[in-house]
């Protein structure tokens, strides 16, 4: 029992991407060396409490990782419109359940004083679903009615998240994946430049519906000036965290000023310290090197599951792979340009590295995607011509 059990695990260790789930642990053991200082001096907040949340959190998700590999979501290409149908029912469910944090309506209270964030899960779902609609339109990938069909599917799903939520900064990832997964369907660079105009076209359209305190945001980093005749109060609070993590960086130089012993950090000045602005707490405490070391793994895990996509062998866990990374690559660099002050402070996470147990839970479960089309590779002999 114990040898078969012993030659189940080998099995799979050679038929995974073993490397990938290394480099998902060392992440998410950076984070939580991170979270532990960060989360030090910020009020209301029990550091026991949130370590545990966020073992719990990448425990589950390393466990919904491993599931998830064995499911092979290609042979249901069908499911694609339940899931997107639930998808869109799941985030609109906030206007009667959600609570309002932070101005946006974008969490579900459960039992016990957990949270759920309906806009996490649903990046997941609408990954799922969109490489399940892609792969059944592959040999019309440039025909008008397919794109109109995708930017439909896209549309709807965002205008889910967003009217409801009021979540601009998951709102934002939806479309920013959408363009990465097109380019890597294959779709011609003159239907996205085209897209790309459209959606310029669209922002003013965008703009009026966005409540002021989110113009505001994007106006501190942009146009300072007129965001502070807008209201002096929300500018006041919104340039304050990016100049304090600037700032937070700034100090720790090259080594840092040691584990624990930021003085911007466990001073409480620069908020959120163990969510958004977590990296502060690497640039302060651990310097330039420990900000390298954090990139690199985050950038080398970015990279790896590019790689499967690229070496998958049909077009379902191809584009399902270059989704799950464009999610890590979009909310790397988002999140860091908000730490530096060169991007608006729109409230994404660092991916496996900030504090949040439904983040982390289903950042870890969707590389079980990406590890499931590992799984599913085909030597070059048996391939078929569709795949």
């Amino acid at each position: 029992m114990v040898k078969r059990a012993l030659n189940a695990v080998r099995r799979y260790l050679r038929e995974t991407d073993v490397l990938l789930m290394v480099l998902a642990l060392l992440v998410c053991a950076f984070g939580l060396v991170l979270i532990y200082s960060g989360c030090q001096s910020v009020a209301k907040v029990r550091p026991q409490r949130v370590m545990l949340v966020q073992t719990i959190g990448i425990a589950a998700g390393f466990v919904g990782m491993i599931i998830l590999s064995f499911v092979d979501f290609s042979r249901f290409p069908w499911l694609w419109i339940p899931v997107a149908v639930f998808n869109v029912l799941f985030q609109l469910s906030l206007w009667k359940l959600g609570k309002v944090v932070g101005g946006n309506r974008s969490w579900i209270e459960l039992p016990g004083g957990l949270n759920i964030q309906p806009g996490e899960v649903g990046k997941i779902l609408f990954i799922y679903t969109l490489a399940s609609h892609m792969s059944l339109l592959r040999d019309r990938k440039n025909h008008i009615l397919s794109l109109v069909q995708l930017v439909a599917h896209m549309g709807i799903t965002v205008a889910a998240v967003f009217v409801i939520s009021r979540d601009l900064g998951v709102a934002l990832m939806y479309p920013l994946i959408f363009l990465v997964m097109l380019v890597g369907w294959g779709v011609s660079w003159w239907w996205i430049a085209a897209g790309v105009a459209c959606a310029g076209g669209m922002l003013p359209v965008l703009w009026r519906f966005m409540d002021d305190y989110q113009k505001i945001r994007v106006l501190v980093v942009f146009r300072p000036e007129l965001a502070k005749q807008m209201s002096e109060t929300l500018y006041d609070k919104f340039s304050w965290q990016a100049k304090q993590t600037v700032m937070a960086i700034s100090n720790g130089e090259l080594l840092g000023t040691g584990y624990l012993k930021g003085n911007r950090i466990q001073g409480g000045w620069v908020p959120e310290s163990h969510t958004d602005s977590v990296f502060a707490v690497c640039g302060e405490e651990l310097g330039f090197l420990g900000c390298t070391v954090l990139i690199l793994l985050l950038g080398a895990l970015t990279v790896r599951i590019f790689y499967d996509g690229w070496r998958s062998t049909d077009t379902f866990s191809s584009l399902v792979c270059v989704g799950v990374g464009s999610m890590f690559l979009w909310q790397i660099g988002i999140n860091l340009g908000m730490n530096l002050g060169i991007f608006p402070v729109i409230g994404l996470t660092l991916p496996l590295v900030s504090y949040g147990g439904t983040s982390v839970l289903f950042t870890l479960t969707s590389l079980g995607l990406v590890c499931g089309a590992v799984r599913r590779i085909k030597p070059t002999w048996i391939r078929s011509p569709d795949d």
